[in-house]
């Protein structure tokens, strides 16, 4: 038997999952975008995709928010801790035809996850390679020993240079 009033929260639930569904699938694109503007070497477009990755992880966090919330309120119908409810656990606890509607959603999200792993992974073994590149051509252009300042995430990073085809003048 299922509580009275709790389809409205399931409509809650599905809604989100979307939402999510979509968020993944926006930020995996924004991701291909961001792996393709590195390989033509357009600054230009590696620029303007910056603010629309962070902004697709700002609407993350309120999105992460109503699930923490609905999942909570899912557990209190339930009578379990929030910890305690997953969607397979949901889905076992709701008639056939809410079950068979959080599954399809459960799935999308699931495969839309793994996309966007996988294209997080090829952009970040593109980052890595790039760096490599980066760091050999420094090395080859400059005199041994010398010192050259580089910048990363976290700020300045002194580098020294490998063995070097050209010689700097002071």
């Amino acid at each position: 038997m299922i509580p009275p009033g709790i389809e409205p929260v399931v409509e809650e639930l599905l809604a989100v999952l979307d939402d999510e569904t979509e968020l993944l699938e926006l930020k995996r694109s924004q991701l291909a975008e961001l792996s393709e503007a590195l390989l033509r070497s357009d600054n230009g477009a590696v620029e303007a995709l910056l603010p629309q990755i962070e902004q697709a992880q700002k609407v993350q966090v309120p999105l992460d928010l109503r699930l923490k919330t609905l999942r909570e309120t899912l557990a209190g119908v339930f009578g379990c801790g929030s910890r305690e409810l997953n969607l397979s656990r949901l889905i076992a606890e709701l008639p056939q035809e809410q079950a068979m509607a959080v599954i399809r959603r459960r799935r999308q999200v699931a495969r839309k996850a793994d996309e966007f792993r996988g294209q997080h992974l090829r952009t970040t073994m593109l980052l890595a390679e790039c760096s490599r590149i980066t760091g050999m051509l420094l090395d080859s252009l400059l005199p041994v020993g010398e010192a050259v300042v580089t910048y990363d995430a976290e700020g300045r990073d002194r580098w020294r240079a490998g063995a070097s085809l050209l010689d700097m003048e002071h």
